[in-house]
């Protein structure tokens, strides 16, 4: 590590809990968010429980 060498997220978190290396802390607000595939199916989702109400009202 003295020559530049940067430990995996899992090693980092042995070494902070060790003492030896403070971990940085990482934020990604992207891993929450739902893939293509299911954003696809909630769009399906809701234009076909909208249908029926639009029927409905006309």
């Amino acid at each position: 590590m003295k020559k530049g060498a940067q430990p995996t997220d899992r090693v980092a978190r042995f070494l902070d809990q060790a003492g030896v290396l403070k971990r940085q802390a990482r934020n990604n607000p992207q891993k929450a968010a739902p893939g293509k595939k299911m954003q696809e199916r909630a769009e399906a989702r809701a234009k076909a429980s909208a249908e029926p109400e639009a029927a409905s009202e006309a």
